[in-house]
């Protein structure tokens, strides 16, 4: 089974935790969630016929940084 883990990254207000939330639980979209200080997620999807556990870092939002539009790498 192969360990992937993922950080949602990005400023206050832009659906980060909405998008988190709605790929966990594919039956809940929220219109308002408070806001994050940090929550962990885990779950388990299969990709091209593999197990994979994905663990999620919900963060919070950083007011004022810059994020770069270049790709992170894959590990």
């Amino acid at each position: 089974m192969e360990h992937r883990k993922v950080a949602m990254v990005g400023p206050g207000g832009v659906g980060k935790s909405a998008i988190t939330i709605q790929f966990i639980n594919l039956s809940h979209f929220f219109n308002a969630i408070d806001p994050t200080i940090e929550d962990s997620f885990q779950k388990r999807i299969k990709v091209d016929d593999i197990l994979v556990n994905v663990d999620i870092t919900d963060t919070a939002g950083e007011e004022g940084t810059r994020y770069d539009s270049k790709p992170l790498p894959v590990v």
